[in-house]
């Protein structure tokens, strides 16, 4: 069950789901699970808090956080700053080791981590 600013427009065969989230079309794929854990976080924030674009850069830094093998938990974020904290954590350890020539990117990351959730 899906809350209302996500509206499921389709089914195809394979798991394939196909959603509008805030009004904007989004192709959820059988195995990203990353949009769901996303949508169940901003279903914990006020309603005026909710955006597409919020979700969907949620949604990508989970992806970071489970396929580099950094593990930050974020399963218990109740708000939108708590989210915004979790991923400036998971920024930190994406570029922790990075080499000093990524420094542009990772304040990049940082910026716009903020400005998207500000």
């Amino acid at each position: 069950m899906y809350l209302s600013f996500i509206e499921i427009v389709s089914t195809a065969v394979a798991g394939v789901r196909h959603l509008k989230i805030c009004g904007h079309d989004y192709t959820a794929y059988s195995y990203d699970w990353y949009i769901d854990d996303a949508i169940f976080l901003a279903a914990r924030w006020k309603p005026d808090q909710i955006t597409y674009e919020r979700i969907l850069h949620l949604r990508n830094w989970i992806r970071e956080n489970y396929q580099h093998d950094h593990n930050i938990s974020y399963q218990r974020l109740c708000s939108l700053a708590g989210c915004r904290k979790w991923v400036k954590v998971v920024i930190h350890a994406e570029y922790r080791h990075a080499p000093g020539e990524f420094k542009t990117d990772y304040q990049q990351r940082l910026s716009e981590n903020k400005g998207i959730f500000s």
